[in-house]
């Protein structure tokens, strides 16, 4: 074994962290002293304060009674009580007509006694007016005295804990801490032997546990190639969640379907698919009037459940098509067909009436049978020369001319005159 690995323990950095607690705990437990002394004194005074006041209310009744009959005893009781306690040496009941009531301990006299006593005044048990007052002396050797003995104890309580606290700390660092880290220093340092050391330590720290890991670090500067392999595993993970988090960026969260940004990314694609494009807008009737009557919740479940006939319903016809959600109550369907418009329009009709007769379907939401209906606008237009916007703006007027007409139907976009189709 290396010379300085026999003078570890001399220089360990557990030695010199136990110093530095054994330094911190001493200045800690000055401050609490000189803190802790001058309040238990206040807290033992304010305690027996506390004692006293409750029990002169709970013999105040009685105490009165013996004024307003005079009765030497129920005021010697009252009196006796409360002489029961060693800080009480002396009680006096005295009324406003002058009758009293005294008992002072042995040897307790004191000039002015009754002066330096606490006061309380007695009501009369009949009508609550003054009737005299309750003397108490306080024994102020026997209360200083069980206050210090309190003090001394609370000082020994934490003078053991802090000892028994230092203990622990001091076991927990040689032996959890210290030991457990030197030899597995050892043990690395020993697990590839012959390996050029690359980690310079300074003199101060050669000696210690820092120079045993600093040794135990050299060895895997050898197999840092390894860090490379887990870094271009993380660089591929990475990678696949960028590709899910775009896909989640492009899909409407409630429905499913694609939103705006998808429908866009999509239609950029399906205008070099064939030669015509078609988009079917459709805003649901009466969605307003359910999500204002029945919450948010019950909107929530009807968006989904049209979202979901929509779906299916485009993808039992169409091989190519992309369904969307693109605001409230809107949903899209875009179509790429070879044909041109004159035969494409009936259908297109027919599959906008299939679209009506699906939204128009009884949807059964927590007990409720919710009705909705859908009316829907159709513009066509050539693939290669196909704007989305401007396609949305003449779907819109046609879903527009649609509500004109009494909702729940289709209208196809004409720029001459709007013509009607379907109902």
């Amino acid at each position: 074994m290396p010379q300085f690995m026999n003078n570890l323990p001399r220089h360990s950095l557990a030695n010199r962290l136990l110093r530095f607690v054994s330094i911190c705990a001493i200045v800690y437990l000055v401050l609490l002293l000189a803190l802790m002394i001058p309040f238990g004194f206040k807290n033992a005074q304010q305690a027996h304060t506390e004692l006293e006041q409750k029990l002169v209310l709970s013999l105040s009744n009685s105490a009165a009674i013996a004024l307003y009959v005079n009765n030497h005893e129920i005021a010697e009781e009252v009196i006796d009580s409360l002489l029961l306690h060693d800080e009480i040496n002396a009680v006096r009941l005295e009324s406003l007509e002058g009758v009293t009531f005294d008992k002072i301990k042995p040897g307790q006299f004191e000039k002015e006694m009754w002066l330096h006593a606490n006061q309380y005044p007695l009501l009369s048990p009949v009508d609550a007016k003054p009737l005299g007052i309750l003397y108490v002396h306080d024994n102020h050797l026997v209360i200083q005295r069980k206050t210090l003995d309190k003090v001394l104890y609370q000082i020994l309580f934490v003078l053991l804990q802090f000892l028994m606290t230092f203990v622990v700390i001091a076991l927990v660092v040689k032996r959890i801490i210290g030991k457990p880290l030197r030899a597995l220093s050892i043990a690395v340092s020993r697990a590839t032997p012959g390996q050029v050391k690359t980690v310079e330590v300074d003199d101060i720290n050669r000696n210690n546990e820092i120079g045993l890991v600093a040794n135990s670090i050299n060895t895997f500067i050898e197999n840092s190639h390894q860090a490379l392999i887990r870094e271009k595993e993380l660089r591929s993970q990475i990678e696949r969640w960028e590709i899910y988090y775009r896909g989640m960026a492009e899909q409407d969260t409630l429905t499913g379907l694609k939103n705006r940004l998808g429908c866009e990314k999509h239609f950029s694609h399906m205008k070099h698919s064939e030669a015509y494009l078609s988009l079917l807008l459709i805003d649901l009737d009466g969605f307003k009037a359910v999500n204002d009557s029945h919450g948010h919740a019950v909107g929530d479940a009807v968006l989904s459940t049209i979202a979901n006939r929509y779906l299916h319903l485009t993808q039992e016809h169409f091989n190519q098509s992309v369904v969307g959600r693109i605001g409230g109550d809107e949903f899209v369907i875009y179509l790429p067909h070879r044909d041109g418009p004159e035969k494409m329009e009936a259908f297109l009709l027919a599959f906008a009436e299939q679209l009506i007769e699906s939204s128009n379907t009884p949807i059964e939401v927590k007990q409720l049978q919710v009705h909705v209906g859908c009316s829907i606008g159709i513009a066509t237009a050539t693939a290669a020369k196909a704007d989305m916007e401007k396609l949305l703006l003449q779907a819109d007027s046609a879903m527009y001319l649609a509500k004109q007409d009494g909702k729940n139907t289709a209208r196809f976009f004409r720029r001459p005159v709007s013509q009607s189709v379907g109902n």
